[in-house]
């Protein structure tokens, strides 16, 4: 139990204390003891001042009182709230007690058979019991809390848990409990856990919460270092041009990102109004060579000196057709669900589809949107070849004039299947597609993301604000709670 209470410390710890940068840093480890309806019994906060300058004087900011120098023989002076160390370029750490409440408090709730009763009173009882831990959170940001609850050797039996997991250390049971206090509802990340079980005589003697916003203030210390974005105008922009391709109108000019992407859908939409129109003039073309068999011949090799510029449209739409494939794909959230594909190539996308579609039985809307994609790739690609067997026809006629007459009307109906199944067909598959990725991506556009940007400027604006004692200017804060809870 002790080595499973002291890893368990010690992870939070590296979380909650850990410093990566060289830099004078204020340590809290704030003891708590409470009990099991969230009143605290005493408080004892431990404070080292990491001193990464090496300064003689450090100085600090505090409420508390009954400060003790608990790491060294330096001494200090307290003027209001201003406390002055002689530190000689050391670490302090000191302690000190106060009465103000910690920003996470655990309480605990007990049922049995849907009456509520104490944690003593139920070492006399038997019955369907239920255990529900919440946490009432009063500070800035998020915190991520662990609670450790040692079960007793008997009389707990059947459990069912949620937001908790069991494990056994040297033959001894721990309920291991975890919440999201303090994050905003719309995250619907769990306040509590809880386990119902079957108690017979149950003891239930005390339990272990760590709690910190560490990790959220490591989240944003690691965005604003990798953002380089300015969101609200990425997300306005976004939006026109989602609401453009939904409505079938040009797309509007803008800047940032999201030029790249716009770029690239123009360019393939306007590639593939020029193969539809080239294709419609191949038609006519045809048509012409087949009203008579004197002007087959100049009509085929005038066809034929187009086989080069044909072919090298369709591989030049099949190769922005992929390009717009890979693009969905990396935008679908896909690779966070575990889902990793490599790049599509007109070699390999069936296979690679084919692939990833077997897999998604348990995501029918990804898996509804990687059968669409492969069928429009598949109609591409076999324009693609049909396009390449066409023009190798073209020539072969061209060489010969055995079968003129015959070689022009099935030269008419080809081109004509070209334009209208085709390119055509083409064309309006992939604006299509557009128009439905469009429709699809917008409500969340204007329902989700806001929220998500509201949310995160929240945290954002909070970013540091943790601290348990006062916060001394130009010193970060990090603080972790260790929270004993008597449930008797």
């Amino acid at each position: 139990m002790k080595k499973l209470i002291a890893m368990a410390m010690a992870l939070i710890m590296v979380l909650g204390c850990g410093s990566a940068m060289a830099e004078n840093t204020k340590h809290e480890r704030v003891y708590v003891v409470t009990d099991a309806g969230g009143t605290v019994r005493s408080i004892t906060d431990s404070i080292r001042l990491e001193n990464a300058d090496g300064l003689n004087e450090l100085t600090d900011r505090t409420m508390m009182t009954e400060i003790v120098n608990a790491g060294g023989k330096e001494s200090f002076t307290l003027d209001g709230e201003t406390l002055t160390w002689q530190a000689d370029g050391k670490d302090i750490i000191y302690q000190g007690t106060s009465d103000r409440q910690p920003a996470v408090i655990p309480t605990v709730r007990l049922t049995l058979d849907g009456g509520e009763v104490s944690a003593e009173e139920l070492k006399t009882k038997t019955g369907e019991a239920e255990l529900t831990v919440s946490y009432v959170s009063s500070g800035e940001l998020p915190a991520l809390a662990v609670t450790l609850l040692p079960l007793p050797e008997e009389g707990v039996s059947g459990l069912e848990l949620t937001n908790a997991a069991v494990v056994t250390e040297m033959g001894r049971r721990v309920l291991v409990g975890w919440a999201v206090p303090g994050a905003d509802e719309t995250l619907k990340l769990p306040a509590s856990f809880s386990a119902r079980f079957k108690a017979d005589h149950a003891d239930l003697g005390w339990m272990m919460t760590l709690a910190t916003s560490e990790p959220v203030n490591m989240l944003l210390r690691e965005a604003d270092g990798r953002l380089d974005l300015n969101l609200q105008t990425e997300i306005q922009e976004i939006g026109a041009v989602l609401t453009a391709m939904k409505a079938g109108e040009e797309l509007p000019q803008v800047t940032g990102k999201t030029a790249e992407i716009v770029e690239k859908l123009r360019a393939l939409n306007s590639g593939l109004t020029q193969l539809d129109d080239s294709a419609k003039q191949v038609a006519e073309g045809a048509g012409e060579v087949s009203d008579g068999a004197a002007d087959l011949k100049n009509g085929l090799e005038k066809l034929t000196g187009r086989n080069e510029e044909l072919n090298g449209g369709a591989q030049q739409m099949m190769a922005a057709t992929l390009a717009f494939a890979n693009k969905q794909i990396a935008g679908s959230g896909l690779e966070a669900a575990g889902v990793k594909l490599p790049e599509l190539t007109a070699e390999n996308y069936a296979q690679v589809l084919d692939g990833a579609i077997a897999g998604l039985e348990q995501i029918p809307e990804a898996k509804e949107s990687l059968t669409a994609l492969k069928n429009q790739l598949d109609q591409a690609n076999e324009f693609v070849t049909g396009l390449k067997a066409y023009t190798d026809g073209v020539a072969q006629a061209a060489e010969g004039s055995s079968s003129l007459a015959a070689g022009a009307a099935k030269l008419n109906l080809g081109a004509t299947a070209l334009q209208l199944i085709g390119t055509g067909n083409l064309k309006t598959q992939i604006l299509g597609a557009e128009q439905a990725a469009a429709e699809k991506l917008l409500p969340y556009l204007e329902g989700t993301v806001p929220d998500a940007m509201r949310i995160w400027e929240k945290i954002a604006q909070n970013a540091g604000k943790d601290g348990y004692d006062l916060r001394p200017e130009g010193m970060k804060t990090v603080t972790a709670y260790i929270i004993r809870t008597d449930l008797q």
